[in-house]
């Protein structure tokens, strides 16, 4: 049985939210893979950025979520007002085949 904890479970310290009704990260989303997200916040005296993760163990080894073109849509959805959790545009739990890479194009100027 999983023992369940109601108390905080982040603080971060010198860092601020981006607005003062939902405190939001400055960007949540799963930048350096492994399907676990990272939260982005602004420092205290907003010279810098500081990155939240996790210290937490995994197996699983899978490309960054961001790869995925539905989950980076949902992150910029997030991040222009629309304040709900990104999906995959694939099942993700134990137990499933993960999906190969995605190949990601970018498009420069002169395209």
């Amino acid at each position: 049985m999983v023992e369940k904890n109601t108390g905080r479970v982040f603080t971060g310290d010198g860092v601020v939210s981006n607005n003062s009704s939902k405190s939001n990260a400055c960007l949540t989303c799963d930048l350096f893979g492994d399907w676990r997200e990272e939260m982005i916040f602004a420092t205290s005296d907003r010279t810098a950025l500081r990155i939240f993760e996790t210290t937490e163990t995994t197996d699983v080894k899978l490309f960054t979520l961001m790869h995925d073109s539905q989950y980076r849509t949902g992150v910029a959805i997030e991040n222009v007002g629309y304040n709900q959790a990104p999906n995959t545009s694939f099942f993700l739990y134990t137990g499933y085949n993960l999906p190969e890479t995605p190949t990601v194009y970018t498009v420069t100027a002169d395209e």
